[in-house]
């Protein structure tokens, strides 16, 4: 993420400047969802570019759950001990609970056998379905973070830091000199990642994942959609934000695949931002690593997966 990375490169960006960068990409991902030119670019970014995107993003999420499960400081630097709340043992339990609960069941073997004995679009939609998991995918999401949640809380000043009410948003009005070097700096660079991670890459992996659904996800409706809440918590200082193929991924792989499970995420999210604000952060920063690492990783496999998948299907059918 260009955004982020200017964030943190020296020298560092400041807020009024990582605003900037997020309100020009909103801005200009809104013009172009309105005026139908995402349509447009849709239809002319080649088949092998929104899989290699796919691919490429599921990989590289997966190195960085790697990463954060085994080293210490997010970088190749030193590597964790073995035991503790954050050593490699908790990692490695969560990881075989993962793939036990990923095994494949009666269920799912049947359907793979009709899918081998199909053919066209009823074999492909039989496909998806039954890549799909199972409940037990968001029983083991749910079960983690638990367990994360609870070790977080465990630790010494976790609880102690936490306070009751929302934390006062500082609204940040770039200059003129902090917007051109947000916009230069991260909001150009940004720019092609957004159109292609969070509108192009999104679409195709919806129609991928749910190839059955009457109303397709348009490009026009994820851009509008992206640009618009992006310009409502701009003047906020909101951290700019989108809806990247790979969070629909882990969506999917951890069983939240209706509007509901969307909508309740989204619910308890600002219930415990109203409830404690800014305070929540030090919890949050005290959940294992490896748990966190572990959960990146499985929810890059759905991504991966996808890519592949559409590869060898282009590929099978000539395209």
């Amino acid at each position: 993420n260009p955004v982020a990375a200017g964030a943190m490169t020296a020298p560092p960006m400041d807020v009024p400047q990582i605003v900037a960068a997020g309100g020009f990409v909103a801005l200009v991902v809104l013009v172009l969802g309105c005026t139908g030119l995402m349509e447009r670019f849709n239809a002319v970014t080649p088949f092998g570019v929104v899989r290699g995107m796919q691919l490429g993003l599921g990989m590289l999420l997966c190195a960085k759950g790697w990463t954060l499960a085994v080293w210490t400081d997010g970088s190749w630097q030193s590597m964790r001990g073995l035991w503790g709340p954050d050593g490699m043992a908790l990692g490695a339990l969560a990881l075989a609970f993962v793939l036990a609960s990923a095994a494949p069941t009666k269920t799912t073997a049947a359907a793979r056998e009709v899918v081998g004995d199909g053919a066209g679009v009823g074999a492909d939609r039989t496909h998806a379905r039954a890549r799909g998991g199972s409940g037990n995918d968001a029983r083991v999401a749910l079960i983690l973070v638990a367990v994360g949640a609870v070790i977080a809380a465990c630790r010494p000043g976790s609880l102690a830091s936490l306070r009751a009410g929302p934390s006062t948003p500082a609204p940040a009005f770039p200059s003129a000199k902090a917007a051109a070097t947000g916009v230069l700096r991260a909001g150009l660079p940004q720019l092609p990642l957004t159109t292609l991670n969070s509108v192009v890459a999104t679409c195709a992996l919806s129609k991928d994942l749910f190839p059955d659904k009457p109303f397709p996800v348009r490009p026009t409706g994820v851009a509008v959609s992206v640009g618009a809440m992006n310009l409502c918590g701009v003047a906020f200082g909101v951290m700019p934000c989108c809806h990247g193929a790979g969070g629909l991924a882990a969506h999917y792989r951890f069983g939240a695949r209706t509007g509901a499970a969307t909508a309740f995420l989204g619910a308890g999210k600002l219930f415990l931002g109203v409830a404690f604000g800014g305070s929540l952060l030090t919890l949050l920063g005290k959940f294992p690593a490896p748990l966190l690492g572990v959960l990146l990783a499985a929810a890059s496999a759905e991504l991966i997966r996808a890519g592949l998948d559409g590869a060898t299907h282009n590929e099978g059918s000539g395209g």
